[in-house]
């Protein structure tokens, strides 16, 4: 899809967004009607000519035609808005960036308002490098259509070029609940969760992705990491909690079992160069457990651990 045909359809969205008022423009305005009377002035007359002439080279996607027209028509009128933004689609669609944030921005000064001006101008900030300045343009067009997935798409591709992984994921997540059939969306906000490190919400996606996309290797494949990293954060939590108990009462026999259970999963679970200390944590648990509970049921499963461990943490 070309950057025109997406600033059509997101100008396209927009009409509906602004209940009472008359729809909007399209990105690309159309030419002057033949029905309407022409400006008296030779000049005026003359400019709306070839912004009518640029504007149609532009739906036919003569580029360089439409900027040279629409160019010309600014020199007659520079107050010609509908010349102004279309002068910006033409440029941006030519792959210059920097003329076009000029002819949006001249288009805003003409129309403030003016939405899919804005639009074009966050579009033209994005392609030009200018990221957090694009986010700071497209944030602005939010509350009028907050239900426009490409515009949220955008400010999710921009906030993660600027390192802004969980304000990423959030603009995916809205994006999916306007699009909720769509597994690939739902694969991306996984990606964003996970890099954000919000497990449950990475996890939530995949599933919902994996679900709406069996097939999909990938999706089922990051399922399985993120259970994986869900497990070892159970774990870790798990450790910290039973490690906070036998501090508050050292001879808390069960805990000290519990524990010892817990730092083996951590050492089938970490690295291998953190295995061996784990497992002597382990087996000091144990040993504990025997001294405060000797009688105790598990005693002899925690003599079986110890057995068991002595051996992998000799030197």
């Amino acid at each position: 899809m070309s950057r025109l045909l997406a600033l059509l359809l997101v100008a396209a969205a927009a009409a509906g967004a602004f209940g009472a008022e008359p729809p909007a423009a399209p990105a690309a305005a159309a030419p002057s009607g033949a029905g309407s009377a022409p400006p008296a002035d030779p000049q005026a007359q003359e400019a709306l000519q070839r912004y009518n002439g640029g504007t149609a080279a532009l739906q036919r996607r003569e580029l360089e035609s439409a900027v040279s027209q629409l160019r010309q028509a600014l020199r007659l009128d520079p107050t010609l808005v509908d010349a102004q933004h279309n002068l910006g689609v033409a440029l941006l669609e030519l792959g210059q960036p920097l003329a076009a944030i000029e002819a949006f921005q001249r288009a805003l000064e003409l129309a403030p308002e003016r939405a899919e001006s804005r639009l074009g101008l966050g579009m033209a900030l994005r392609d030009n490098g200018e990221s957090a300045r694009a986010i700071t343009v497209l944030t602005q067009l939010v509350p009028g259509r907050p239900d426009d997935p490409q515009l949220r798409l955008m400010l999710a591709e921009l906030y993660g070029k600027t390192g802004q992984s969980r304000a990423a994921a959030e603009q995916l997540g809205e994006a999916a609940r306007l699009l909720p059939n769509d597994a690939a969306l739902r694969f991306r906000l996984g990606l964003a969760a996970m890099e954000a490190g919000e497990l449950d919400w990475a996890l939530e996606a995949f599933r919902r992705a994996a679900a709406l996309n069996p097939a999909d290797a990938d999706a089922q494949y990051n399922l399985g990491v993120v259970t994986g990293e869900k497990v070892r954060a159970l774990v870790d939590e798990k450790v910290a909690a039973y490690r906070r108990a036998v501090e508050l009462r050292p001879d808390l026999a069960d805990a000290h079992y519990h524990l010892g259970v817990a730092y083996i999963q951590q050492a089938q679970l970490g690295r291998v160069a953190e295995k061996r200390a784990l497992l002597q944590l382990a087996l000091e648990q144990f040993r504990l457990f025997q001294r405060y509970a000797p009688n105790d049921p598990k005693a002899a499963a925690a003599g079986h651990n110890i057995r068991a461990l002595e051996p992998q943490v000799k030197d």
